[in-house]
């Protein structure tokens, strides 16, 4: 009877498949790149909210060691655009130009890191992630400076793309063909993952988006039921994740909203509880009905006890000590940016091939002490910048909530390893610590001509209902 339960077979098992640029597809990427540099030259706002929905949406595309994707094509569009139209290098927005200089110096170690590094083309590979982390920063803070409502372009961005990547999700859960899985009792229970690579990093993401969800204001007209359906779903795929540090750091990330904005926690509040039902329901017929498991499998499960073997991706215990012996060859600016993987049998962990399941020890071991002060720091600018205007913008509370919870996951995950995760992390960020502003005309000392100049504006983006 049980063997009847899914549609499908509950986990289908991902492989990788290079998929090379071809004609079509280069020419689907030139009009992204051409329309977006069209829209950012006229200053479009609702670009930004285009850059949002992308982010999950990579369409892969394999050139050489690279690949090209969407967002990338949107973000050099939207750079190339706005520079074409006269925009400043530096945002106007203090806290703004504080978070991209920090970027900065994580790029710099990154470029430093070279130094004793095997696999030199890898550390390329990671400069640019982090060039293009800083370009999708730029844009969006510039997109807020320069445009109207630039800030609620991004929040409905945001609220699509989560709506869509968790139905999607959430339907692996309750038909089946979820790309990740645990075995228990010799059954696969699925973890979801929408349109990301991995249930991790499907946590990861909606670590960034449901602060969103959250402290947005009531959308106008249909979209404020979107907003509850989002945030609804979006808690059920995070449960059907079964991502437990995820689940803690987003829990206690509510409970600091509450705390701190009880009025706007409290409008997310119904759709969180339901869509958090409905996660537990399914998950929990899974966990009993199919794999026919007790109370002590899932006490197990919620004390963090692996219920199997890791397979070829090694524990957290071996990589944590592999990313400690690695660091022990060059302290100071550590073995390479993306060398630890291919680093790992040298170590002793032969046949494995991942990150270091910590961002914090894989700086450590890739970029060394100089590499982890460049990430503490940058930790400390974009806490304490958010966290400053958290008091006057929505959009920078969800920021607050959103990087705290992403840097105390990533203790134990490397979750910015991975673009997507990163991506909408970077955005928020631009479009959260610059602000508006608006022009006004002068009339020149002379009284002949008029002087325009623009003055940062504070913007709330409402108040909860």
């Amino acid at each position: 009877m049980t063997a009847a339960f899914p549609p499908f077979p509950p986990v289908i098992d991902q492989t990788i498949h290079r998929t090379p640029l071809d004609l079509w597809s280069s020419l689907a990427f030139a009009a992204i790149v051409a329309a977006s540099t069209y829209c950012a030259f006229h200053r479009k706002a609702w670009l930004l909210g285009v850059l949002a929905f992308a982010v999950p949406f990579a369409a892969y595309r394999d050139v050489g060691s690279t690949t090209i994707t969407i967002e990338k094509c949107l973000a050099l569009g939207t750079a190339v655009g706005l520079l074409c139209s006269g925009v400043p290098l530096i945002p106007r927005s203090r806290p703004a130009r504080c978070v991209l200089l920090a970027g900065a110096a994580i790029m710099l170690t990154v470029a430093l890191s070279v130094v004793h590094a095997p696999y030199p083309v890898h550390v390329a590979r990671e400069f640019f992630k982090q060039a293009e982390y800083l370009v999708l920063f730029w844009c969006a803070a510039t997109l807020v400076e320069r445009t109207a409502r630039a800030q609620h372009a991004f929040i409905y961005g945001v609220v699509a793309s989560s709506l869509i990547v968790c139905i999607f999700a959430v339907s692996q859960a309750v038909l089946g063909g979820a790309p990740s899985g645990i075995w228990l009792n010799d059954h696969p229970l699925p973890r979801v993952a929408g349109q990301l690579e991995g249930p991790n990093q499907l946590a990861g993401f909606l670590e960034a988006a449901l602060p969103v969800l959250w402290v947005a204001p009531v959308l106008p007209g249909f979209l404020t039921p979107a907003r509850a359906w989002a945030t609804g779903v979006s808690a059920s795929a995070f449960v059907l994740t079964l991502s437990r540090t995820g689940a803690l750091v987003t829990a206690l990330s509510y409970a600091f909203l509450w705390r701190l904005d009880r009025a706007r926690a409290r409008t997310a509040a119904l759709p969180m509880i339901i869509g958090v039902a409905f996660g537990c329901i399914v998950a929990g017929l899974w966990f009993f009905y199919w794999a026919h498991a007790g109370l002590t499998g899932l006490e197990r499960r919620l004390l963090f006890a692996s219920l199997q073997q890791p397979g070829g991706v090694g524990t957290r215990g071996e990589l944590w000590r592999a990313a400690i012996a690695l660091f022990k060859r060059d302290p100071l600016t550590g073995v390479g940016a993306g060398n630890y993987e291919l680093l790992l049998p040298t170590v002793g962990l032969h046949g494995v091939q991942t990150q270091a399941s910590s961002l914090w020890l894989q700086t450590l071991a890739e970029q060394g002490i100089v590499g982890l002060a460049a990430l503490s720091a940058f930790a400390v600018v974009a806490l304490r910048q958010t966290f400053a205007l958290s008091k006057t913008s929505a959009l920078s509370l969800a920021a607050f909530l959103a990087i705290a919870s992403l840097l105390a996951h990533q203790l134990v995950d490397d979750l910015f390893f991975f673009p997507k995760v990163a991506a909408l992390c970077w955005l928020l960020l631009g479009a959260a610590t610059a602000s508006p502003l608006f022009e006004v005309k002068q009339a020149s000392p002379d009284g002949r001509t008029d002087l325009t100049r623009s003055i940062p504006v504070a913007e709330s983006l409402g108040s909860p209902s």
